[in-house]
């Protein structure tokens, strides 16, 4: 029997693949930096799911790293390539 946490794992993971999918024929750049986000955040998640579920806390802080990483590289994106 699948535990839950492992399913709640794989069904971020199955979110995170079909973000990826709109990042291919995103029609505009920001469009493919919002699918982007969309599915690294969702692969952090399901890491930090998996983080629980196997009591292993390097996958919680590789999640965090990511989430920050993101959070960042998507500020400077806006800030400096975005707009006004």
């Amino acid at each position: 029997m699948i535990d839950t946490w492992l399913f709640a794992a794989l069904c971020f993971g199955l979110l995170a693949l079909c973000a990826l999918l709109r990042v291919i024929p995103g029609p505009e750049r920001n469009d493919r930096i919002v699918s982007f986000t969309a599915a690294i955040t969702l692969f952090a998640a399901a890491a930090l799911v998996l983080s629980i579920a196997s009591g292993n806390l390097f996958i919680l802080d590789a999640a965090i790293v990511i989430a920050l990483l993101l959070f960042a590289g998507t500020f400077s994106y806006a800030k400096f390539c975005g707009g006004e």
